[in-house]
């Protein structure tokens, strides 16, 4: 009997209880097919690379087991045609790679918290700029206008000899 490492994906969009029955539905199907199982681990909830039947995420479970090599296609075949399994790949243990290996565990992100740090940053920054332009103002408290405003301002008369000068200048 030679020795086989199996990992299939399971859809996250299932509850734990259906994982447990999807486990046991893949389990039975290997000692169906005369396999000795030794070991079920399961990986987590991963994000996958691209989109599976629209599924983006999925439960990822590792399962050794040993059994006759004919078998193996029989397992690869029953696996294909089972609907809880979105992926799966079979090896042969001394072929998988016995590295160490670390996985990055999914974690779900909260919308709606999100936009509201995202929205409180924008109150945030359009408060400070607001405070930048009431201090930019050159008025005094007392409702008077400073002399940079007042040296600012133009009379009509003072604007349209500019507007003359200009016109003469470009004929």
């Amino acid at each position: 009997m030679q020795r086989y490492e199996l990992l299939y994906i399971i859809p996250a969009t299932l509850t734990d209880e259906d994982v447990g029955a999807a486990e046991t539905t893949v389990k039975t199907i290997l000692e169906k097919n005369g396999a000795t199982i030794e070991s079920v681990n399961r990986l987590g909830k991963f994000r996958l690379a691209y989109p599976i039947k629209k599924v983006r995420h999925g439960h990822y479970v590792l399962v050794y087991f040993s059994c006759e090599r004919p078998a193996i296609s029989k397992i690869d075949m029953t696996l294909r045609i089972t609907p809880v399994v979105l992926r799966h790949l079979t090896l042969r243990a001394d072929e998988a790679v016995s590295e160490k290996f670390d996985l990055v565990q999914f974690t779900e992100v909260n919308v709606e918290a999100a936009k509201e740090a995202r929205d409180a940053r924008r109150r945030e920054k359009s408060d400070a700029a607001n405070d930048d332009l009431k201090s930019g103002v050159a008025v005094l408290e007392d409702g008077t206008k400073s002399d940079e405003e007042d040296k600012l301002t133009i009379s009509d008369e003072e604007i349209d000899k500019k507007i003359d000068a200009a016109l003469q200048e470009n004929t």
